[in-house]
């Protein structure tokens, strides 16, 4: 996704910042780094930092559900996400995609394949509280994911 939305800043949990070599390349990327069990105070920094990358040029990356869900299923979606377009006035744009074919949730093993991503149309903040957006984006990744199911 980074590549396709560029400059891109993701949210992710800090922990991942510790894991060897990896988590020293996601640093590099200078992602939104969030601690996961203050929830308030997540929030407030994701507000805080997201407004000021978007307000510099940059995309902000979600992940609505927060962690990886299992092939064509659909998580329950954050409002974060929406919290900060309302904030800085730009568009969500949801997007769905396959990697749950590739990568189970309970286990380490990627296997390999092609993702499949779709990009829905933009979801604009104006007159829309922030669990209005993420419902929208939601059912149209829900209905995406639903169309573009492996035979």
């Amino acid at each position: 996704m980074q590549w396709f939305f560029q400059p891109a800043n993701v949210i992710l949990k800090r922990e991942l910042l510790w894991i060897p070599f990896f988590g020293w390349a996601l640093f590099l990327m200078r992602p939104i780094a969030i601690k996961r069990s203050r929830p308030s105070s997540a929030i407030r920094y994701v507000l805080k930092q997201g407004v000021k990358r978007l307000n510099a040029g940059n995309n902000i990356i979600i992940y609505p559900e927060g962690t990886r869900v299992a092939d064509g299923a659909l998580g329950e979606f954050k409002t974060s996400g929406a919290a900060l377009a309302i904030q800085a006035n730009v568009p969500v744009l949801p997007v769905s995609q396959n990697s749950g074919a590739y990568w189970n949730p309970s286990r380490f093993i990627i296997k390999p394949g092609t993702i499949d991503m779709q990009v829905g149309p933009k979801i604009q903040p104006e007159g829309l509280s922030a669990r209005d957006i993420t419902e929208k984006a939601r059912a149209w990744i829900a209905t995406s994911l639903e169309k573009h199911k492996p035979v």
